[in-house]
């Protein structure tokens, strides 16, 4: 018996998938990390950031993604002026450190500081991502993400909020592969680009797919964690051949 997998169509005008961003480079991936698709079945799913129902979802599924289309990458300058944390758990000021957040805001003498914090996106690029339980009990949960997903409790974004879908984001949920190997090989390629009818040859070339596996040789620091300080688990990911 098949497994029973979630299809999922990632595509808009910009993504942004970051895999290092904790301070003020703000970076993003070259395809979509496992803890992002956990925040957008949250966010269908009403689950609210750190609710640990985002980690059972993280346990409960394994991931798979095919890049359909690479985009290109894009730079935006962006400030930020507020008492920003730093790593030793104290905040920034404008000429300045403190350690208690309240005490700078209680005191109307400290100027919150500015920063320069770049941000980075995928530009016109498309994935398909592939989602199928570990174990039977798995699948009730999946029946669960597919039907939220196409009536979400939040809005769904790409990353980040202000990348929205440009097309609906479930696809199908589907028993007719024997694996999300398969699923990622044989799917149809369904990108609605602007390159759709004139795909230039070199994006043919960056065609790839990866798929949980420990076996993998690419590890990214992506798997979600509900605890303080957005700290994440390790993810190791195996190349599918197309």
């Amino acid at each position: 018996m098949n497994p029973l997998i979630l299809l999922l169509r990632l595509e808009g005008p910009l993504q942004s998938w970051g895999g290092r961003s904790r301070w003020d480079v703000r970076d993003t991936g070259d395809m979509p990390t496992k803890s992002g698709v956990m925040g957008l079945l949250g966010c269908a799913l009403g689950y609210p950031m750190g609710d640990p129902r985002l980690e059972e979802l993280d346990r409960a599924l394994r991931f798979g993604v095919r890049v359909e289309a690479p985009g290109q990458v894009l730079e935006d300058y962006q400030t930020i002026t507020d008492f920003l944390p730093m790593a030793d758990g104290g905040y920034k000021r404008q000429s300045g450190t403190a350690a208690s957040l309240e005490a700078l805001r209680a005191n109307p003498d400290f100027s919150p500081a500015t920063i320069i914090s770049p941000r980075f996106y995928l530009e016109d690029a498309s994935f398909l991502v592939a989602l199928a339980p570990r174990s039977a009990e798995g699948s009730d949960l999946l029946h669960a993400c597919a039907e939220a997903l196409q009536a979400p409790q939040w809005p769904l974004f790409l990353g980040r909020k202000a990348c929205v879908p440009t097309r609906p984001i479930f696809d199908t949920l589907t028993d007719k592969y024997p694996s999300l190997e398969v699923a990622l090989q044989q799917e149809p390629h369904s990108w609605l680009g602007k390159q759709k009818k004139e795909r230039p040859k070199k994006e043919l070339l960056h065609r790839t797919a990866f798929v949980e596996d420990a076996s993998g040789f690419r590890t990214r620091q992506d798997v979600i964690r509900t605890r303080p300080g957005r700290q994440y688990g390790f993810l190791t990911l195996k190349e599918v051949p197309l």
